[in-house]
């Protein structure tokens, strides 16, 4: 019995990091997907009819309507900034993918997201203080994305040569998502302060995206057809890897030690590495190996310094919950 109730516990102990990891793979494998899909659909295409199922689903399983419509009531400035960064994080990813190899878009982005997030909140929020080793391992991860970037540039990625003009236009999209993404992070947590739930806020993120996505398919007439193999990809990809991993990656927060969550979102891109194996497009290439593993590296030494900062209150004679260090690396505002 005590044998049965200790594997009951080591599995529920076990239960949020699967799930976190869980969301890694099937992200991940969805970057690749969608790499090469961006290769023959528009980006907009992709992501319209994506976002419209994801939208029309959390519309759905939102019992209060009622509730929604007062909580965007209230805080529209805000709900209109979530949409606006919303929809630059997830329409300038898929332009990414045009240009770059997945594993090297997504370590840009993820990359750039703490530096990014560190200014944010130093110019957002008053009186915001960064450790000194968080300072370390921006400039860790800053040097990380200039090698894999020279990496690309020179044509030493799995994509091979790219124009001056393409590596631009890459660099420029990651640069614009990660912008949004830090800014849809700080959104959403404004939003949760104003009393928003998940559900309510994932019921209105959409629709600016798909209103831009929309025009942006009729002003360039990127329409593709509707034929099975398109309408069945579309479905997985909104289906698995928008609404079930986010929906993973949410139930996996709450369960996990958030230090934890940090370390499984820098499996991501080492995941993507090895999704992109088998998409016969690409090459196998040392130098964007090189530039993950130093860019993982750095990523940890963040995740430790937060941690190593959170801990120190509980040494205290009468501690007073201390603080949870935020995940570092997600390329996702829950």
């Amino acid at each position: 019995m005590k044998d049965s109730m200790r594997s009951v516990g080591r599995w529920g102990a076990m239960a949020g990091p699967l799930l976190v990891l869980a969301y890694c793979v099937i992200n991940s494998v969805k970057s690749v997907v969608e790499g090469a899909l961006v290769q023959e659909l528009s980006p907009e295409y992709l992501a319209f009819n994506e976002f419209v199922i994801a939208q029309l689903f959390y519309l759905a399983v939102c019992k209060d309507k009622p509730g929604l419509v007062g909580a965007v009531r209230r805080s529209w400035p805000t709900i209109l900034v979530f949409n606006v960064t919303t929809t630059l994080s997830w329409v300038a990813v898929l332009y990414a993918l045009v240009v770059f190899e997945p594993v090297v878009a997504n370590s840009i982005i993820v990359g750039l997201v703490p530096t990014i997030t560190i200014v944010m909140g130093i110019r957002l929020r008053s009186g915001a203080k960064v450790l000194r080793w968080e300072l370390v391992a921006a400039a860790g991860i800053l040097a990380s994305l200039v090698y894999l970037a020279m990496a690309a540039w020179s044509g030493e990625s799995g994509i091979g040569s790219l124009s001056t003009g393409e590596f631009v236009f890459g660099l420029l999209t990651c640069l614009v998502t990660a912008v949004a993404v830090a800014g849809n992070t700080f959104c959403t947590k404004h939003l949760s302060q104003a009393g928003m739930t998940v559900g309510q806020m994932m019921a209105c993120r959409f629709v600016l995206l798909i209103a831009v996505t929309f025009g942006t398919l009729l002003v360039r007439d990127s329409f593709s057809p509707y034929s099975a193999h398109n309408v069945l990809t579309i479905l997985a990809l909104s289906g698995l890897g928008v609404i079930t991993s986010l929906y993973l990656l949410q139930q996996g927060i709450v369960r996990t030690e958030a230090t934890t969550v940090s370390m499984l979102f820098g499996t991501n891109l080492l995941i993507t590495y090895a999704a992109q194996l088998f998409d016969p497009r690409l090459e196998r290439s040392g130098a964007t190996l090189t530039g993950i593993l130093l860019l993982s590296a750095s990523m940890l030494l963040g995740v430790w310094a937060r941690a190593r900062a959170a801990a120190k209150p509980a040494a205290a004679p009468e501690p007073e919950s201390p603080q949870q260090p935020q995940p570092v690396g997600s390329t996702e505002a829950t």
